[in-house]
């Protein structure tokens, strides 16, 4: 039994046995880049990438869409999704539900501006808990 099996792989390629080896050894290596580098839901991780969002939305013009969270006001409420996108990555359990309230208003927002005014008086709940919270947690001065 032992010399089947033993003349059932001397059959294989050896080209093949190692392409099929190395495939699997790149796939074991992205699996574990990816949990390490995927981002862990901290209050100190939050308050970076809110940090981060700040400085980021700044840099953008208009007068559109406000944002209490961010104290700024942008043309493009795409961005305040984006925002608030990786702050829902990162957001601890205790304010995550509202920040990803915020980003599907602010989806909403963008992709239907007709319906901003009933999507910010939805929100803002949420808005309000997570400015509570940023301004206690991060330190920032919001309005």
């Amino acid at each position: 039994m032992e010399k089947k099996t033993i003349e059932k792989h001397k059959g294989v390629d050896p080209k093949k046995r190692n392409f099929v080896l190395v495939g699997v050894g790149i796939i074991v290596l992205i699996l574990l880049v990816a949990q390490f580098t995927t981002p862990k839901r901290s209050v100190a991780a939050y308050c970076d990438v809110y940090k981060e969002e700040r400085a980021r939305l700044a840099k953008f013009p208009g007068d559109t869409w406000p944002s209490g969270v961010f104290n700024d006001e942008l043309s493009d409420a795409g961005e305040f999704v984006t925002s608030f996108d990786r702050l829902e990555k990162v957001a601890p359990d205790d304010i995550k539900n509202d920040v990803e309230t915020l980003r599907s208003l602010y989806k909403k927002m963008k992709d239907d501006p007709s319906s901003a005014i009933a999507a910010s008086l939805s929100g803002a709940g949420a808005e309000s808990s997570v400015k509570n919270w940023t301004k206690e947690h991060c330190g920032v001065d919001l309005r």
